[in-house]
């Protein structure tokens, strides 16, 4: 033999230990497993994991409070172009806004854009009011399509 070679190991030698891997809490498997097939839906429907996992999503659906949404889209006139007539956009306490449109507004005939607007919001609201602001609502050409009114309520 070779004296300056390292002694191989003999296959009578004991093993080395291995290092062992952490423990897992015994429900872990289970757990996963639930969580990977609920969130690639591979339950087949009538089980009672697929019910669960409906119920869960209706749940959500019709018990999570409105306001922690806001992402109620912006009505245009501009999508209501085949439409004429007037969108109630929103209602706080004495506070009301609508958006009338032009078309509307021009086929009263009258030039007075304020008592137009009273007299077309007058059969909508059906109290005593006041308009507060109109403001012009217009597309990128200028083309005034709408106005959005707010009005008080006495």
């Amino acid at each position: 033999m070779n004296s300056g070679a390292e002694p191989q190991e003999s296959s009578d030698a004991p093993a080395r230990p291995l290092i062992a891997a952490p423990a897992r809490p015994r429900g872990w498997g289970k757990a996963r497993k639930f969580i990977v097939r609920s969130v690639f839906w591979s339950y087949e429907r009538g089980s009672w994991q697929y019910d669960i996992i409906v119920l869960v999503i209706l749940a959500f659906i019709f018990i999570t409070p409105v306001s922690w949404f806001h992402d109620r889209p912006r009505l245009r006139l501009s999508d209501l172009r085949h439409v004429q007539g007037i969108v109630q956009l929103s209602h706080k306490k004495d506070m009301w806004t609508f958006q009338v449109d032009a078309r509307l507004v021009q086929s009263e005939g009258k030039p007075d854009l304020d008592s137009v607007l009273q007299d077309l919001l007058k059969s909508r609201l059906r109290r005593p009011f006041t308009v507060s602001s109109v403001t012009p609502v217009k597309d990128r050409n200028g083309v005034i399509l709408g106005y959005d009114v707010a009005l008080q309520t006495h």
